[in-house]
């Protein structure tokens, strides 16, 4: 433990440490006022100067010296032990290895242009991701976290055991996501040292997957090595060798010098770090072989006739039941009820203080990796994350909204024109979600996701307009049946029953080509109103013969009503989910952060 001592005692070794050591600097200072109080209560009063020596004995109360000097002693031992307890001593427990609350694995991922070298086939990124995929297999019940870097480390996700959420951000990762260019490999490990700094050191580790061994990176893989020891595994992919990267036009990338770049892994040298440190290394195999060496998956804590594995554990709290005696002998009346009601105060939560120094665009991306988009919309103050937010919580108007201030704050960002359009098309707005990928693509012709989205609305409003012009002619052939009928019962108003059903039987209205008139005039004005009022969703049409057609009564219509709402559920299905541009931005606003928070 940091800041802890070791003490050993007999043949077997115990160790001891202490939490909080900082506390046991107030031992001297508690000692020093003890014997302050002590020799003041000793001093003699003013009165003894004053008085005769014969009369002092008659007027002077005299108290016995071993009574003060065993109130002085009582206290300075409850003090000793408040401090003690204070301090966090702490001793050697059992570990349970197998435990999934405690045992936890982060993955720090190389994810520099090195990672597109093809000397291990696919390349060397699809490498990594196979092996952080074969981690999530063989680590069932571990919690995972997942860091990148380049020229910045940033965390993908927290610990947790979401392996979806780990899975879908992992695909992502590509070079050109990253905000700076560069290898940040010592940021990274603090950043991962971080993450598992709370959890005990023998169920926790940090997996290094890296792909290139220049010197820079090899300083600051020695310095955390050196005070991570055995809790860093190392697993190189790449080779001495090594490859060209290729570019994206066709070619390789070249250095300042306009030399082909063709990173090297040095395994001889990552190997003998490791070894000077207590690490451990291995090159990337096929199998399981390379994860079954670098890492402790549900290795039980005695196997073998080895040792249980131990970690220290803060015992200090019994140090109060001591003080409990102590205290009911030197309180005085009412003293120590004051004490007990003083206990029963519950402490604050350690997040309603740490809040204090976070802003609210940090207090709301630690929201929404905690899967709470909600509460996290409600601390962004970055439009562009609170549109955001508000999307994964399927608010998509007010996501609109907070996508149209991006907008008007840089009018030239075409993925603000994308995510705007985007949301306006899950609200129902399709013109106003044309109109805002037309001005994506406008900015950015190669925006693909634009481009998509653009086809999937237009192909969506095609299939409206296809089905509005069904419903305006069903429309126009019930109008035109029901004034020839009007206009047959005007001519022969004065001729008897039995002639009008013959000619009604005769007449071309009344064929098989559309369904019969409703006989109550105001049934059809119901239908056209049906029909105007579900337009866009469905023609309304009257009910088959001899059925008396009444307004949402139609099967028909309802099937059709159906089968539109399974279309739309599928074009909302089909709009493509891009996590490689979320952690872009997200990346880039922690690089921007980082730099704020170091300038003076």
């Amino acid at each position: 433990m940091p800041g802890g001592m070791g003490v050993a005692m007999g043949s077997e070794s115990f160790a001891l440490a202490f939490a909080r050591p900082a506390w046991l600097l107030a031992v001297l200072p508690a000692l020093a006022l003890c014997w302050l109080l002590y020799q003041r209560a000793q001093r003699r009063s003013g009165w003894e100067a004053l008085l005769p020596a014969a009369m002092q004995p008659l007027l002077l109360e005299r108290h016995s010296a071993s009574r003060p000097r065993a109130r002085y002693l009582l206290l300075a031992g409850a003090w000793l032990l408040a401090i003690i307890a204070l301090a966090g001593p702490s001793w050697s427990v059992p570990l349970d290895t197998n435990s999934p609350n405690q045992a936890a694995v982060v993955v720090v991922m190389d994810v520099t242009p090195s990672v597109l070298a093809t000397d291990v086939a696919p390349n060397r990124l699809q490498r990594a991701r196979h092996k952080v995929h074969d981690v999530m297999r063989l680590a069932a019940d571990h919690q995972l976290g997942l860091v990148a870097y380049a020229g910045s480390a940033h965390r993908v996700t927290p610990l947790s055991h979401d392996r979806a959420t780990l899975i879908n951000l992992l695909g992502a990762l590509e070079p050109d996501i990253m905000p700076v260019e560069g290898n940040s490999l010592g940021a990274a490990l603090e950043l991962a040292r971080d993450m598992i700094d709370e959890l005990p050191p023998a169920s926790s580790q940090i997996l290094l997957v890296i792909s290139s061994s220049e010197p820079e990176q090899l300083e600051a893989l020695e310095r955390h090595a050196a005070e991570l020891g055995p809790q860093l595994a190392i697993l190189g992919i790449g080779t001495q060798a090594g490859a060209p990267v290729p570019s994206a036009d066709g070619g390789f990338l070249r250095d300042s010098a306009g030399r082909i770049l063709v990173p090297r892994l040095d395994s001889k040298a990552l190997a003998a770090i490791a070894r000077r440190h207590g690490s451990a290394f291995h090159a990337v195999t096929t199998s399981d072989a390379d994860l079954d060496q670098l890492l402790r998956f549900g290795q039980s804590s005695v196997r073998g006739g080895q040792e249980p594995q131990m970690t220290l554990q803060d015992q200090g709290h019994w140090l109060l039941l001591l003080l409990l005696p102590l205290a009911a002998l030197g309180a005085r009346r009412g003293w120590l009820g004051v004490l007990l009601l003083a206990s029963l105060v519950p402490f604050p939560a350690e997040a309603a203080w740490v809040d204090w120094w976070k802003r609210p665009d940090q207090r709301g991306a630690a929201l929404l990796e905690q899967q709470r988009p909600v509460e996290a919309a409600k601390q962004f103050e970055d439009p562009a994350w609170r549109g955001w937010a508000l999307y994964q919580a399927r608010r998509y108007p007010a996501a609109a909204a907070a996508y149209a201030e991006v907008i008007a704050r840089d009018p030239d960002d075409p993925n603000g024109h994308f995510h705007y359009g985007t949301a306006l098309a899950m609200a129902g707005r399709y013109e106003d979600a044309l109109e805002a990928f037309e001005q994506a693509l406008t900015r950015d012709p190669d925006h693909e996701a634009a481009r998509h989205n653009r086809s999937r609305v237009e192909a969506w409003l095609e299939q409206l307009r296809e089905q509005s012009a069904e419903n305006g002619t069903d429309a126009q052939r019930s109008e035109g049946q029901d004034s020839t009928e009007d206009e047959e019962q005007e001519q022969q108003s004065g001729e008897d029953e039995g002639n009008q059903t013959q000619r009604a039987s005769e007449d071309p209205a009344a064929s098989s080509e559309g369904p019969p008139a409703d006989p109550a005039p105001s049934a059809a004005s119901d239908l056209s109103a049906a029909a105007s009022s579900n337009a866009g969703s469905g023609p309304a049409t009257a009910a088959g013969a001899g059925e008396t057609a009444t307004p949402g009564s139609d099967p028909v219509a309802a099937a059709r009503q159906a089968e539109q709402a399974q279309a739309l559920r599928q074009w909302l299905e089909d709009i493509p989910d891009n996590p490689a541009e979320l952690l872009r931005r997200k990346f880039l606003y922690q690089h921007l952060q980082q730099q704020q928070g170091s300038q003076p």
